[in-house]
């Protein structure tokens, strides 16, 4: 790290925060700066640099050792028009973070490291369920927001084609999200799409930011919810519905919110996927050991072994390569390589695609419902 300010130290905080919600000792990170770097700094570990930008321009020298070694550099500025004030020639060609003094932004920040270190999917994606009534302002100033910060934003008068079946798409969408933000306004849990939304959410254990319009109160029945009441004074104008318009400062604070979110939600389908496998592995006999990388090691009854990588979310062939890439440097030539996930709610036509994968690539994604059938087959 380079052009250490007032920022570390809400950087160390939320980075603290997100390895706790991830399940991840916090001491198990150490932190690197001029000082430490040459001692201390091991290339076989993973490494993320971090540029804090200053009126100087000064370039530490590990920057050079990162650059080397292909590390992720991240350069941040108070704002993006001071790149040529703050960032050094060597660094203004990488795309800069903006975090001001007053830390806004650091949520992403932390984010990225862990996103560098493959705990946390560079796909960050969101739903917004809303009711269009009275609640369609802020979701369009909600998905303008979190698109601008970098996420896949789905919004069904924005992300569903004409001609597609709407509930489908929905649920496809759906279960490759990180979380989800619920706008809960008057009249929002009686609508027919609400509940059914809700149900599918509750199913796949995806976590979700709910919004609680001024008036409305928590229904611990959405079971996975982290609450945020609006407030009158959030809004400026007249009254929440009527012309009222949201404050920017609530809306910062609630993408912040968001980005926190992910960490907790990946977790938690993580360890479903985890759950799922080691029971149906103990139920066969099978000797299974989780990672410190995260992923499975299975002792097979002849003396081989398999690797199973839990995939959050929706299997693409290029996550599949990354899977297989981090993986390799873990396993032995020739040992069998699982990737699973949830199927529910996935389009038919996507799990026929998986399946034809399977036949080209040298790693198999498996459905969690297969499990116990697939290790059968393995082990025959």
């Amino acid at each position: 790290m380079g052009g250490k300010d007032v920022r570390l130290d809400a950087l160390k905080a939320a980075v603290q925060a997100r390895a706790t919600d991830l399940g991840i000792d916090p001491s198990e990170i150490a932190y690197l700066d001029e000082n430490t770097f040459s001692g201390t700094y091991d290339r076989k570990k993973p490494a993320f640099g971090i540029y804090f930008g200053n009126q100087n321009k000064t370039v530490p020298q590990p920057l050079s050792q990162l650059e080397q070694d292909s590390i992720i550099i991240a350069p941040v500025v108070t704002s993006k028009t001071m790149v040529a004030s703050e960032i050094p020639s060597e660094l203004q060609h990488i795309n800069v973070v903006e975090v001001g003094m007053d830390g806004d932004n650091i949520p992403r920040l932390a984010s990225l490291v862990f996103e560098t270190f493959r705990l946390l999917r560079r796909e960050r994606g969101i739903f917004i369920s809303y009711r269009r009534k009275g609640s369609q302002p802020l979701a369009n100033r909600l998905y303008e927001e979190l698109d601008k910060r970098g996420f896949d934003v789905f919004i069904d008068v924005r992300s569903v084609p004409p001609s597609v079946d709407f509930q489908a798409e929905l649920w496809h969408r759906m279960s490759d999200v990180d979380t989800i933000l619920l706008i809960d306004t008057p009249g929002f849990r009686e609508g027919r799409w609400t509940k059914a939304e809700l149900a599918q959410a509750n199913l796949l254990g995806i976590q979700t930011l709910h919004l609680l319009w001024p008036g409305q109160i928590e229904d611990r029945n959405f079971a996975f919810s982290r609450f945020v009441k609006l407030l009158e004074t959030d809004f400026s104008g007249p009254s929440p519905g009527r012309g009222a318009t949201i404050k920017a400062t609530v809306i910062d604070s609630i993408c912040d919110l968001a980005e926190e979110l992910r960490a907790e939600a990946m977790a938690f389908r993580h360890a479903h996927l985890v759950d799922n496998f080691c029971d149906a592995a103990q139920d066969l006999a099978l000797a299974t050991t989780v990672q410190p990388q995260r992923w499975i090691s299975v002792e097979l009854k002849d003396g081989g072994s398999l690797a199973v990588v839990p995939a959050v979310g929706r299997p693409t062939s290029d996550r599949i390569n990354t899977i297989f890439d981090a993986i390799t440097n873990h396993t032995s030539a020739g040992t069998p390589i699982w990737a699973i996930y949830d199927s529910r709610g996935m389009h038919d036509n996507w799990i026929k695609h998986l399946k034809w994968l399977d036949g080209h690539l040298p790693i198999k994604t498996v459905p969690v419902g297969d499990l116990p059938s697939a290790l059968k087959r393995l082990l025959a």
